[in-house]
């Protein structure tokens, strides 16, 4: 039986734990299969597809981590045993970083890295970094940050005060809300979408999968502002007509998982969840491209996180073969304060890292420039330092060179934009090391579900001459099944485009 056809089937009968879930609550595989009645070498798979069903501790190789000393930081932890590695944890802003069992450990903001590793001592272990994400906003007003700003008049609870789904849905078309995830598709078609489709059962999903290297914004809206992610759902399935939500937060968002079941326990005490509409919370297991929807789904559904043909669209034909609506966290933030106020948001929040004196969380207007940016809320560069290039919406966005801070920060004006998180890189970082970066990353986190991405990503290093590397990303894009291997081209073709051969020097 195809799999996803046994899944819908199995939603027949109202879906339990899964296969993933069941493994990362460390039952063994055979107990696993009987109970889910898959077969033993799928469950086998899915263990094998996911970094965070192997033991052990993982430094972080997300793009600010690995020019910020990931390799010193690996090497020290080896020294008490094996490690391995993972490509983003969230706390761009104080890197490097590693996840030991069920806890992240950052650098604390402005201790060197040395003597941060000479801190521990002889088999020791750093305490964890609890310092919060530093958050600033150049909108007035600030709606993403709107709870998180010193002052603010934090809304909590009073964020599910909202009114019937049909004037729901007229607030957020008026508004022209697109989502915040990277692929900016207006959010009132996608609600209407699965409001219309004929079936009894409809759900949404808050897509907590932030995997981009250098993005941090949800990480901060899920772990410090979750009731306004958790209206946004409701107002969502008042829209179409759904009685469950899933929360899928990444399972390198440790915190994020507990202030999420937090959340919903309170809004359930205080009724605003439950009978009607309830949602949970379904930890991730370490794949990057489980934050493309239908892969995501599988996830949940306690599958392979795999890409899927569309359409069918989750809207029509989604979790569980029933329509579904995925949303971006940040997204859904903003759904209650446009609903109560009748306001569009025309902003986003930024995240930026790396070579950045003031780095951290920044709301500003969509279509302000990268430098007004980087100098208003970044503070420039730190001191000493100067900036070569800037890594602009993680592995599948943009490569910008100093001399094009002056772009504009828009999905229409610079396409791949994505989740908007800003890595700086400055002049100790060469080309080609960003490109091997990009080559490792590509290699690493492709699903394997269709050929031109899963061959294709593993030769990219190989490449030695400009019309070889082309040829490939030319491959790479129009031949790919999902986003991923389509957007992997995108920041290669920026490096060869304003560094030419720079990208081949070793």
């Amino acid at each position: 039986m195809h799999l996803i056809e046994w899944a819908r089937r199995h939603a027949e009968a109202g879906p339990g734990p899964g296969a993933l879930a069941r493994l990362l609550a460390g039952e063994p595989d055979a107990e696993v299969a009987r109970a889910t009645g898959l077969p033993a070498a799928v469950v086998s798979g899915v263990r094998s597809y996911y970094d965070l069903l192997s033991p052990g501790p993982r430094v972080c190789d997300g793009t600010a981590c690995h020019f910020a000393g990931a390799g010193d930081l690996a090497a020290r932890l080896a020294r008490d045993g094996a490690i391995s590695r993972v490509r983003c944890l969230g706390h761009c802003h104080a890197a490097p970083a590693f996840l030991s069992g069920h806890q992240v450990m950052a650098r604390p903001a402005a201790q060197p890295l040395e003597s941060w590793l000479a801190g521990w001592g002889e088999g020791g272990e750093p305490h964890e970094d609890l310092a919060p994400i530093p958050r600033t906003s150049l909108a007035d007003p600030a709606v993403v940050l709107r709870n998180l700003l010193p002052g603010a008049r934090v809304t909590g609870l009073g964020e599910y005060q909202l009114p019937a789904g049909p004037a729901i849905l007229a607030a957020i078309a008026a508004a022209g809300l697109r989502g915040r995830g990277g692929a900016a598709f207006p959010t009132a078609a996608k609600w209407q979408a699965a409001r219309d489709a004929e079936t009894r059962e409809r759900f949404v999903v808050a897509n907590g999968d932030e995997g981009d290297p250098g993005s941090f914004v949800d990480r901060l809206l899920l772990e410090e502002d979750p009731h306004a992610v958790l209206a946004g759902m409701l107002a969502c399935a008042r829209v179409i007509g759904a009685s469950r939500g899933f929360v899928y937060v990444r399972g390198e968002y440790p915190r994020a998982q507990a202030t999420m079941r937090e959340a919903i326990a309170e809004a359930r005490t205080a009724g605003h969840l439950g009978a009607g509409f309830d949602v949970e919370v379904v930890p991730g297991a370490g794949a990057y491209v489980c934050g493309e929807e239908t892969a995501l789904l599988r996830s949940i559904e306690g599958l392979r996180g795999e890409a899927q043909p569309k359409p069918p669209y989750p809207t029509e034909r989604g979790l569980f073969g029933r329509p579904t609506v995925v949303q971006n966290v940040e997204t859904l933030a903003v759904v209650p304060w446009i609903v109560r106020t009748g306001r569009g948001s025309g902003t986003k929040a930024f995240s930026l890292s790396g070579a950045i004196a003031r780095p951290g969380v920044v709301e500003a207007p969509l279509g302000i420039t990268l430098r007004r940016v980087l100098e208003q809320a970044g503070g420039g560069p730190p001191a000493g330092r100067r900036w070569r290039m800037a890594l602009v919406g993680g592995p599948m966005g943009r490569v910008l060179p100093e001399p094009h801070f002056d772009a504009p920060l828009s999905y229409e004006a610079l396409a791949g934009l994505g989740h908007a998180g800003i890595v700086m890189l400055d002049e100790s970082v060469t080309p080609r090391a960003l490109a091997e970066h990009l080559f490792a990353f590509a290699a690493a986190e492709s699903c394997g579900s269709c050929t031109p991405c899963r061959v294709g990503t593993r030769h990219l290093s190989a490449m030695r001459d400009r019309q070889s590397l082309e040829r490939l990303l030319e491959t790479l894009e129009m031949g790919s099944l999902c986003g991923f291997g389509q957007g992997v081209p995108r920041p290669l073709r920026d490096l060869l485009e304003h560094f030419g051969d720079e990208v081949f020097a070793c």
